[in-house]
C-alpha cells in the first residue's frame, strides 16, 4: 500500500466491517515489516527460528508435540528447529518434571536477551514512526491496539497459536 491508497483509505467511512478489516490487515503488514528489518538488526535467526523462540517463549514451557501444534508444523520440522536453537544457546532441553520420559523445551537466559533485543527494535521502529503522528492520536492508537489485542485473545481468533511474533 502506497502513501496515497494510505491516506485515501484513512479518509472513507467504516462502516463496513470488511473495510475495517482490510485497513486492519494493511497497518498489520507494515507492523510485521518493522518486526522483519528489527529482527534482520540484530539476528542471523531466520524468521520461522524467530518464530520458534517466541512461540516458546510465550507459551512454554512446552513438550515438542505442544510446540509443534502452536506453531502448526510437523513435529519432526520442530525438532529440527529446536535441535538448531539448543545449540546456539538459546532454547533448552529439560526433562519435564511430570514425566521422565518427555522433554520440556524451554528459553534459555540467552533466549531471553535475544528476545528483549529484538523488542527493543521494534519499539525503536515504531516509535519512530509514531512521533509522525500528534500525541492524541498516538494515546488513541494505543488505546485501540489495546482493545483489538484483547478482543484476539478472548476470541481466539488465531487459531489457537496467538500472535506469531511477540
Amino acid at each position: 500500500m502506497n502513501t496515497d491508497e494510505v491516506h485515501e483509505a484513512a479518509a472513507g467511512p467504516l462502516d463496513d466491517p470488511a473495510d475495517a478489516a482490510w485497513r486492519v490487515e494493511a497497518a498489520s503488514l507494515v507492523l510485521v515489516e518493522m518486526t522483519l528489518n528489527a529482527a534482520a538488526e540484530y539476528s542471523g535467526l531466520s524468521v520461522i527460528q524467530l518464530r520458534v523462540l517466541l512461540a516458546v517463549d510465550r507459551h512454554g514451557p512446552l513438550n515438542l508435540s505442544a510446540l509443534a501444534t502452536h506453531l502448526t508444523m510437523s513435529i519432526s520440522a520442530t525438532g529440527r528447529l529446536v535441535t538448531r536453537l539448543d545449540a546456539a544457546g538459546l532454547l533448552t532441553r529439560l526433562l519435564a518434571s511430570h514425566s521422565r520420559r518427555e522433554v520440556s523445551i524451554d528459553v534459555t537466559p540467552l533466549g531471553h536477551q535475544a528476545i528483549e533485543r529484538l523488542r527493543a527494535a521494534r519499539r525503536r521502529h515504531i516509535a519512530a514512526a509514531l512521533t509522525r503522528l500528534p500525541p492524541a492520536t498516538q494515546q488513541t492508537l494505543a488505546r485501540t491496539l489495546l482493545e483489538f489485542t484483547a478482543a484476539v485473545q478472548a476470541g481466539d481468533s488465531c487459531g489457537g497459536i496467538g500472535p506469531a511474533v511477540t
